[in-house]
């Protein structure tokens, strides 16, 4: 078994899942996986019962404290050392420097999957100069840089970064047969249920939705809309919906997982981001076989396709509005949505293609370093 590591900053959302699915499916094809994760990564403790090995390092997003971050660089260090990796792999954005920083200083081949560059975005020009020169600095010290989507291999080429640049779309297990959320379906009280399942966070744009409800409660007055998920934006969020006056007919619960015991008591499903990579929320709508309603932002459009949801612009409540409303006003393109979702979900976005595709890469890289 060739032991890698898989670094990873973010403690939740879609990069977390994506790292855990790793961890889990590695062992299969070969490899042993060492999690390298801050202390409050969701799923330590569900990786260690299943066996996996996990190290905790302070790794946080920001680069104010140098000093932090060079600890960090060192304490990764002493985990490759202390486990003997043969090869790193870092996942976005802050663990790409700290991670591919500390392979370089021990002579071990590096990969880095962004999961949506830094400087890509609503961000303001100082972050993202200083994003776009840390990653062409870092480019060419790296065996390859690992795309979730076409859209994130053109951003690298149009940005001038200098590593061999591989694609492999993100994948999610199949929808489990586990009983709905009860919460939801009590809120849903037997009428049609539309929901966003994500981090609160900037990028996900949630206020737009909120912003969109009136419009679709209006026209659908036994629709209900769930907000389900935790972070750093559910203060503000709770306060937009207040000014809208938004009653109990919206409803923000928090995330307890799976996914898919949020998504199979939705009939829509809302992801209304800014900006993205390949969001994995929306494979797993599809696996769920929830039609979705997304914004046209990023890798998202390789995903969603007309049999299975409905693209809007990004930051335009009407626009999402008037998606939503339409599919909750037409039950037949519902099911026919749902049934078509299910078979994308597994012809595209399972989990096994992925798992393969990253296992053949690191066996290549590996091969190259021995020569």
């Amino acid at each position: 078994m060739r032991r890698v590591a898989l670094v990873c900053e973010p403690p939740h959302g879609g990069v977390a899942e994506h790292v855990t699915q790793l961890a889990l499916g590695l062992g299969a094809r070969g490899f042993e996986p060492v999690v390298i994760c801050p202390p409050d990564f969701r799923t330590a403790g569900a990786l260690r019962s299943a066996g996996c090995r996990v190290a905790e390092v302070d790794l946080r997003r920001d680069y104010a404290h140098p000093h932090r971050d060079a600890a960090a660089v060192r304490a990764v260090g002493r985990v490759l050392r202390r486990e003997r990796v043969a090869l790193v792999h870092a996942h976005a954005a802050k663990a790409g420097v700290v991670g591919r920083l500390a392979a370089r200083l021990l002579g071990r081949p590096a990969l880095y999957t962004p999961h949506c560059f830094p400087f890509v975005g609503e961000v303001s020009e100082a972050r993202r100069r200083f994003s776009l020169t840390v990653e062409r600095a870092l480019a060419p010290v790296t065996a390859a840089i690992v795309c979730v989507c076409e859209d994130e291999r053109e951003v690298a080429r149009a940005s001038s970064l200098r590593a061999p640049l591989e694609v492999i779309h993100n994948g999610c297990p199949p929808c489990d047969d586990g009983e709905p959320d009860p919460r939801l379906l009590a809120l849903a009280g037997g009428g049609p249920l539309v929901g966003a399942v994500t981090v609160l966070r900037r990028q996900k744009a949630v206020e737009v939705l909120l912003e969109a409800a009136p419009a679709v409660l209006a026209a659908v007055p036994e629709a209900r809309i769930a907000i389900v998920g935790d972070g750093p934006e559910r203060a503000a969020l709770g306060a937009r919906a207040a000014a809208l006056a938004l009653d109990e007919r919206v409803a923000f619960l928090p995330f307890t997982g799976p996914a898919s015991r949020h998504l199979r008591a939705l009939d829509v499903y809302v992801l209304p981001s800014a900006w993205e990579a390949f969001p994995i929320g929306v494979l797993e709508a599809q696996a769920c076989g929830v039609p979705q309603v997304a914004t046209d932002v990023g890798g998202t459009r390789e995903a969603v396709v007309p049999e299975t949801g409905v693209l809007v612009p990004p930051r335009d409540p009407g626009a999402l509005a008037l998606a939503v409303t339409g599919l909750l006003q037409n039950g037949d393109r519902r099911r026919a949505m749902a049934e078509a979702s299910r078979q994308r979900h597994a012809l595209h976005f399972g989990l096994e293609p992925m798992l393969d595709a990253t296992a053949a890469l690191y066996s290549r890289v590996i091969a190259q370093v021995h020569g």
